[in-house]
């Protein structure tokens, strides 16, 4: 499963969450190869203090995606590919997009965020348009307060109103996804069952029933 993690603002986990996603999915036993596209690079610095098998980060200048992408399936390729969008509008994030089986948008409960989340839905739309693919995506709120608050039940209904399709996963601010990066152990490590590592195993399951319904579509239309 290709899963591309997208946001054209920072400060809005992206990068935590698609560290927290890859390392869970290898914890589980699957080969996950990282490419990371985002200019800080927080992933790269991240995979100097983690070791966990079947677990591969690269980071991947821009213009050579296309080409690292396509090698990666010229033998055998790896069970899912985490791809981290650089948070800025460009070609490359538009050809990630193309190549995905599932877009994650990472977004906080305010307007502002919210904005900028509707912008990579509408660039997610366009590539659908110009492929005549449709790319699965869902937003996923995150750092959330643990209690219902007025902004989070505003995100909720600007979400219902605009359409978007919503993670029940949410993420809570937690010290675990900032200790991540300090310490290398991901949240599926430290605290497997409980707080974040349990919030990770259940987006984890959320992604792979969307995949286990792209991987059908595929077949279908590969018949047809």
């Amino acid at each position: 499963m290709i899963i591309s993690f997208a946001s054209s603002k920072g400060g809005v986990g992206k990068s935590t969450t698609a560290a927290s996603v890859a390392a869970g999915l290898a914890l589980a036993g699957a080969n996950v190869q990282v490419i990371d596209l985002d200019q800080a690079q927080a992933l790269s610095r991240w995979s100097r203090k983690v070791s966990i098998p079947g677990l591969t980060i690269d980071a991947v200048a821009r213009e050579e995606f296309t080409g690292y992408f396509l090698e990666l399936f010229t033998g055998t390729p790896p069970d899912h590919v985490i791809i981290d969008l650089p948070g800025v509008r460009e070609a490359t994030v538009l050809k990630a997009i193309a190549r995905s089986d599932l877009v994650i948008i990472p977004s906080q409960a305010s307007e502002l965020d919210l904005y900028e989340a509707l912008r990579v839905v509408s660039d997610i739309r366009a590539v659908a348009q110009e492929t005549g693919r449709e790319v699965p995506y869902r937003l996923l709120l995150t750092k959330v307060f643990p209690l219902r608050t007025r902004v989070t039940d505003y995100a909720y209904d600007e979400m219902e109103r605009h359409g978007l399709p919503l993670f029940r996963t949410a993420l809570v601010e937690r010290s675990a996804y900032k200790e991540m990066f300090l310490v290398g152990t991901p949240p599926s490590a430290a605290e497997p069952n409980k707080g974040a590592g349990l919030e990770i195993r259940t987006l984890i399951d959320e992604v792979l029933v969307i995949g286990e319904g792209e991987g059908a579509t595929r077949k279908a239309e590969h018949a047809a």
